[in-house]
């Protein structure tokens, strides 16, 4: 079964295999926070958590064309998370002894030493 060339698979010898889109992600995204935590990220969730608090505090706080600005440094943040996401789950994976599938479907999946 061919996988997308952004879809890196990851295997365990006791946890199931993960599939990670090593691209933008749309999910961490438009909801950041829900996705750090449903990935097992906590760490990173908790930071995101705070700022969302900050922006809510910065959006009440703001004039009409200061919520343009906290609205775009929100999408901005998104943005970014979106795109360096990706990486924190493979290194996550990797720290819980996951290992990286060979690029060829066809081949066997790599098993740890």
């Amino acid at each position: 079964m061919p996988t997308d060339s952004n879809q890196l698979r990851f295997y365990h010898p006791t946890l199931p295999e993960r599939q990670v889109n090593s691209g933008f992600n749309w999910l961490a995204c438009i909801t950041p926070t829900l996705w750090a935590l449903s990935e097992g990220l906590a760490w990173h969730a908790r930071w995101l958590l705070l700022s969302e608090f900050v922006f809510a505090g910065l959006l009440l706080a703001s004039r009409d064309m200061e919520i343009l600005l906290v609205g775009l440094a929100y999408l901005a943040r998104n943005i970014w998370l979106a795109r360096q996401g990706p990486q924190w789950l493979i290194a996550s994976l990797l720290r819980q002894g996951y290992r990286q599938a060979p690029p060829d479907p066809l081949t066997t999946p790599l098993t740890p030493p």
